[in-house]
């Protein structure tokens, strides 16, 4: 059976609207690792909601109760933290790197994940930016991390509230650089200038565009092929969220 969390990004990724079930996914994402905290009138006073948002929210999930929906939440909470813990294991490093193709030798990969880690453990936050698939195969990694207690979103375009800050840090997916090309005037007026942006990508020219200049970039070698590219994307957030866990 899907975890919970699993369930509340599969609506938040797929939402369409900045409405009281995308606002109360978010808060929940923000506040997973301390969910055990809250009632339901510190829940409703804290994200500012209404009661009936929050009972709308959970009947969509198929609970009736906040007692009940916690209680679950907490449970698979636990469950995915010991699955985490399983697969981590003993787990064989130089099976990613035998299947990257990228630019720049395994040792220096290796250096430059451990590096996003660190920057992903200082941050306050993780954002996704990308075209729809490649945010995809991000799910996982979004899992994972906000299990290990990170808060990690996409970026919305419809929603017009959404700041950056320098506690993100954005990592922005695009093979052939025509996400960015799309969303940048937009980004650049939200502050993306003031966070700290991990590129993956195909085309290496897309480093420094226009006013939006990447702190680090992760190339990847192939000419515009996305199903190889989403694999490979795959892989390097596979790779970061084993790292992260080992040294965090």
């Amino acid at each position: 059976m899907e975890i919970m969390i699993s369930r509340i990004l599969r609506y938040l990724n797929g939402c369409l609207d900045d409405d009281h079930m995308y606002r109360i996914g978010n808060f929940i994402v923000k506040h997973y690792t301390q969910m055990q905290n809250y009632d339901l009138d510190t829940f409703l006073a804290e994200g500012h909601f209404r009661k009936s948002e929050f009972y709308d929210f959970v009947e969509h999930l198929g609970y009736d109760s906040f007692e009940k929906f916690q209680e679950r939440l907490l449970a698979d909470h636990a469950l995915r933290l010991s699955q985490i813990h399983a697969r981590m294991l003993n787990i064989d490093e130089t099976s990613f790197l035998r299947h990257l193709d990228v630019t720049c030798t395994s040792e220096a990969l290796l250096s430059l994940i451990d590096q996003i880690c660190d920057m992903i453990f200082h941050k306050q936050r993780v954002v996704v930016v990308g075209a729809l698939y490649p945010r995809s195969v991000s799910v996982d990694f979004q899992t994972d991390m906000i299990t290990l207690g990170k808060e990690v979103v996409e970026y919305h375009q419809f929603d017009q509230n959404f700041r950056f800050g320098e506690d993100d840090l954005v990592v922005f997916i695009t093979a052939t650089g025509r996400t960015m090309e799309s969303y940048v005037e937009e980004l650049v007026d939200q502050g993306i200038c003031a966070a700290d942006i991990l590129l993956i990508t195909q085309n290496d020219k897309y480093r420094e565009y226009k006013n939006l200049c990447a702190d680090e970039v992760i190339h990847v070698l192939g000419k515009f092929d996305s199903l190889q590219f989403n694999y490979q994307t795959m892989m390097i957030l596979d790779l970061i969220r084993v790292r992260y866990y080992q040294n965090y």
